[in-house]
């Protein structure tokens, strides 16, 4: 069988876009292959949430549909494509489903059996779940169908009441077909592989996977798509982070290697496709960042950069009193190596301004933790005013390992349209400053001095982050086993606590205390790019308003 993936990025609502890219890959393929294979929901775009729900919204998809049916009409190619389909029976309106399109005519649906509501996802707010098994045969092969969660139930650690990979291993498949909506988070290559090697293994079958790419709001799509043999050889594997349409001839490929897992340059590849995108599907061309000499705003400037094209990128360098000067030049450097343009506009004066007229209002001047913060609203006031000037988006700097102690400042260093940092714990941020300069850039981009000088937000006379925090190494560790520790393996476990263990009992106490206060910044921060295996948002849910603190580890 002769098989091309199309692993394509699209944005959701935009159904005549959409569909216009899978015509477009009908028109240049369909008389080459046997069968084309897209992606999950790929028409509306996946996850369209309560859009769903909205008046009209399915009739236009409907419309693109029938433009893509009539593009197969005489072409040698089948399609296979993810679609909403109305539920006809009771339950929820919609079912996830997938088209097998041949000749202009639909000849089969496989509805999606499970719908995941764990992490990100919400599938069962919307659709209800497929009932049939996912086979049929056409042009003398057995072909069998999975949707992106119906290959992942883990018989070990059972989430639903039926597997239908399992379901599949009696159906005889000469090939299966998995469409999927995966996104991407750090070691999600290898989970993805072994994914696909269990229905090999399982079916005694080949297995085409066809993931989409792109970013989604917080979610950011690296395709890999991938074909693997009955006898577990791959055969093809689409690159990350990248539009790709590949042809197989599955009888005729010789296997391949599959590319090792770098991750630090999967986390740059998908942070720069995560900003990019958001950018460019909310209609933002420049983007602005606040740059403070730090090693925070230093990697958001690298990645801002890289994704936008340095002449859309404005830096600004806001000093106050306590500003040094190592931090003005550092960020002098590190916008000419980087060829961003760089503006001045301290803030010193403001802020005395400041101080006075509420000493003059309430009496007394503002306490030295008001003080501090008042000089990160400053700033963001000063930033989000240049954005409503010129359209430009800001880029918020903070990071996960801060983000989850609170300490930033709302209204402040939090201010912003993204955050492309916020699921990075710092020793990340550290790592992939290095990365950045060694294998990005291939020179020093991001000035040594920044790298390792001490980190600190220098709003108060000598002031350093240890002053408040415990040592970051040691913070990042605890923080990830509260926040991930359940889907860590043991060996990372076992590190983390090995670090973590270094942490004295009342600082552990007073971290867990800090990441339960300070659940209210997290709801009102900007969203995230998400890169870890749990971000805040959508991935972590907490109440507000609580009286219960997390046990100790």
């Amino acid at each position: 069988m002769k098989i091309v993936t199309a692993q394509l990025n699209y944005t959701i609502g935009d159904m005549a876009g959409n569909a216009n890219k899978i015509i477009d890959v009908i028109a240049t393929q369909g008389n080459r292959a046997d069968l084309i294979v897209f992606s999950e929901l790929c028409i509306t775009g996946y996850y369209p949430k309560d859009l769903l729900d909205r008046e009209g919204f399915i009739d236009a998809q409907m419309l693109e549909l029938d433009r893509i049916k009539k593009a197969t009409e005489g072409m040698n190619s089948a399609i296979v494509v993810g679609v909403v389909m109305r539920n006809p029976m009771a339950g929820k309106k919609h079912l996830n489903a997938l088209l097998f399109i041949e000749d202009g005519m639909v000849i089969y649906q496989y509805n999606k059996q499970l719908l995941p509501t764990y992490g990100v996802f919400d599938e069962a707010r919307h659709f209800e779940p497929g009932g049939q098994v996912g086979a049929m045969t056409w042009r003398g092969k057995r072909v069998g169908f999975l949707i992106c969660e119906d290959a992942w139930e883990d018989a070990g650690k059972p989430l639903y009441q039926k597997d239908p990979v399992a379901q599949l291993a009696d159906c005889n498949c000469d090939v299966i077909v998995s469409i999927n909506a995966s996104p991407y988070n750090i070691y999600k290559r290898q989970s993805r592989a072994e994914v696909i090697k269990n229905i090999v293994k399982t079916c005694d079958c080949d297995v085409v996977y066809v993931n989409q790419v792109g970013g989604i709001d917080d979610l950011v799509f690296d395709g890999n798509s991938r074909i693997m043999r009955s006898n577990g050889y791959w055969i093809s594997e689409a690159p990350e982070f990248e539009e790709s349409v590949d042809f197989v001839d599955i009888r005729r490929q010789a296997p391949v290697d599959c590319r090792p897992d770098v991750s630090m340059k999967l986390m740059v590849k998908q942070l720069v496709m995560g900003l990019r995108d958001y950018c460019v599907k909310s209609g933002f061309k420049q983007v602005l960042v606040g740059s403070s000499g730090g090693i925070d705003s230093a990697v958001t400037l690298a990645i801002c950069a890289l994704a936008m094209g340095p002449e859309n990128v404005v830096a600004v360098t806001m000093p106050s009193k306590y500003s040094s000067a190592g931090s003005v030049d550092d960020s002098v450097s590190l916008c000419a190596a980087l060829g961003v343009e760089l503006v001045e506009s301290p803030i010193k004066e403001t802020f005395e301004v400041e101080i006075q007229s509420y000493t003059e209002a309430f009496g007394e001047a503002p306490s030295g933790l008001a003080q501090e913060n008042l000089q990160a609203r400053i700033r963001g006031q000063r930033l989000m005013t240049l954005s409503n000037s010129t359209g430009a988006m800001v880029v918020s700097t903070g990071n996960k390992t801060e983000l989850s102690v609170g300490y930033c400042t709302l209204y402040g260093d939090m201010a912003g349209g993204l955050s492309i940092l916020a699921d990075l714990y710092k020793g990340q941020v550290y790592d992939m400053a290095n990365y950045l300069n060694e294998w990005e850039f291939r020179r020093e981009v991001i000035p040594f001095a920044i790298i390792t000088k001490e980190p600190s937000a220098e709003l108060a006379e000598g002031q350093a982050d240890t002053d408040s925090l415990p040592p970051y190494d040691q913070l990042d560790a605890y923080l990830q086993l509260i926040l991930e520790g359940d889907l860590l393996n043991l060996d990372e476990r076992l590190v983390l606590e090995g670090i973590a263990g270094e942490m004295p009992i009342e600082d552990k106490d007073r971290v867990r205390k800090m990441l339960d206060r300070n659940e209210y910044k997290r709801r009102q921060a900007p969203p995230l790019i998400r890169v870890n295996r749990r971000s805040f948002g959508a991935d972590r849910q907490i109440p507000l308003t609580i009286n219960y603190s997390t046990k100790r580890l």
